[in-house]
C-alpha cells in the first residue's frame, strides 16, 4: 500500500514550456518530502520504500497547501500494488483458524456473487497480516485475491466505503450518491451491502456498504472515524432497484 503517487494537473497545452517549468518545480518540491518522479507519465514513488506511508501522506499534504498550485492541481491518486506476490508464497504460520460462522458469511458472499469481499495483505516478509478468509477462499475455489502489502510496525485498518441510506417503504433506499469511508473494526464479518450505523458531522446515520479497502500508515489511519455498529442487514442491487435481504 501506498506504493505512487499519481498527480493530475490543470494545464494549458499551449504553454509548454511553462508547464515543464512547473512540472520540474513539483519534482524539487516533492523530493523535500521523499518523493521522486518514477520515470512515468505523472507517477511519483517513495525515495524510501520503507518510510512510503509517511512519505505519500506528506507529499499529498504539501501539494494541497502550496499557494502557487491553487486552481492548477486537479487531483492526486494514491497507488496500491494489487499483485505484492504469488498467493502460493504467502505465509499463514501466524494465522489461527477463522471461526465457522465467519468463514461462512464470507463464502457465502462469494457464492452470490463470484467476487471475494476484500484483499489479502501481506508484509515485507509474505507473512498475511488480514484477509485470511479472502486467501482461505481464493484457494478453495482457485480464483485470483488482490495481495497487497504493507510495512511492518505501520497500523493496518480496514475501511468500508459507503453511501448514506434510509429505511423507507418497507426497504433501504440511498439518499445520496456521494460516497464516504470509515474505518471498520467491529468483530463481526463485513462484506458489500451490508448495512452499518455511523457517526457523521450530522449525528449518527446509516451507510450500505459498497467497497472494503485496507489503508495503513499512522497519519492515514488517523484521517477516519470508526463505524458504529453492524446493522445485519443487507441491501442489494436487483433489476435496478435496491432490497432489503
Amino acid at each position: 500500500m501506498n506504493e505512487s503517487l499519481a498527480v493530475y494537473l490543470n494545464l494549458d497545452p499551449d504553454k509548454r514550456s511553462e508547464n515543464e517549468a512547473l512540472i520540474e518545480r513539483i519534482d524539487d518540491l516533492l523530493l523535500t518530502v521523499g518523493m521522486k518522479y518514477s520515470g512515468i507519465r505523472n507517477m511519483y514513488i517513495p525515495v524510501n520504500s520503507k518510510e512510503r506511508d509517511e512519505a505519500v501522506f506528506r507529499a499529498e499534504k504539501i501539494l494541497r497547501e502550496v499557494d502557487w498550485l491553487k486552481g492548477i492541481l486537479a487531483f492526486t491518486m494514491v497507488g496500491t500494488l494489487t499483485s505484492a506476490c504469488p498467493i502460493e508464497k504467502i505465509r499463514t504460520d501466524a494465522m489461527s483458524d477463522p471461526a465457522p460462522e465467519k468463514l461462512w458469511y464470507y463464502e457465502r458472499y462469494y457464492q452470490k456473487t463470484g467476487q471475494l469481499a476484500h484483499a489479502v495483505v501481506v508484509d515485507e516478509d509474505n507473512q498475511l497480516r488480514d484477509g485470511y478468509i479472502s486467501y482461505l477462499l481464493a484457494k478453495k475455489y482457485g480464483v485470483h485475491a488482490d495481495v497487497c502489502e504493507m510495512v511492518s510496525g505501520q497500523p493496518l485498518r480496514k475501511v468500508v466505503r459507503g453511501m448514506h441510506v434510509e429505511f423507507s417503504g418497507g426497504k433501504w433506499r440511498r439518499k445520496s450518491k456521494k460516497r464516504y469511508n470509515w474505518i471498520y473494526s467491529l468483530k463481526a464479518p463485513v462484506v458489500p451491502g451490508d448495512i452499518l450505523l455511523v457517526n457523521t458531522k450530522r449525528g449518527a446515520d446509516f451507510i450500505c456498504v459498497d467497497r472494503i479497502d485496507y489503508i495503513a500508515g499512522y497519519k492515514f489511519c488517523s484521517q477516519y472515524k470508526k463505524v458504529k455498529k453492524h446493522m445485519n442487514m443487507h441491501m442489494e442491487e436487483e433489476k435496478g432497484t435496491d432490497h432489503e435481504k
